[in-house]
């Protein structure tokens, strides 16, 4: 998905990065993102809206583009997380990279 929604979402990556701590999930990361840039995630949201789970898909999205930012983090594993539902499920652990 290459919409513009998700290219100015990712624009705000290294600012949303700045802002965690050390070591933070994928979830965290997310929600952060959600909160700050409601436009452009309902924006995002609005993309998927013909799919049974659009923010899974949305969410699948923005964590696979925050893994391209080897300049910003690292992965490091995956660990069970609540997402913004409550529900857990398992989410990518990110370090930041220092610079």
């Amino acid at each position: 998905m290459s919409s513009t929604a998700f290219k100015e979402l990712e624009e705000k990556y290294p600012e949303i990065v700045r802002m965690m701590p050390d070591e933070f999930n994928s979830h965290f990361f997310i929600l952060t993102l959600a909160q700050r840039y409601q436009r452009l995630y309902v924006q995002a949201l609005n993309e998927y809206v013909k799919n049974d789970q659009p923010f899974q898909s949305v969410h699948k999205e923005i964590a696979k583009r925050l893994k391209n930012h080897k300049d910003l983090v690292k992965y490091l594993y995956t660990r069970s997380s609540k997402n913004i539902f409550g529900h857990e499920n398992g989410a990518a652990v990110w370090k930041k990279v220092k610079k």
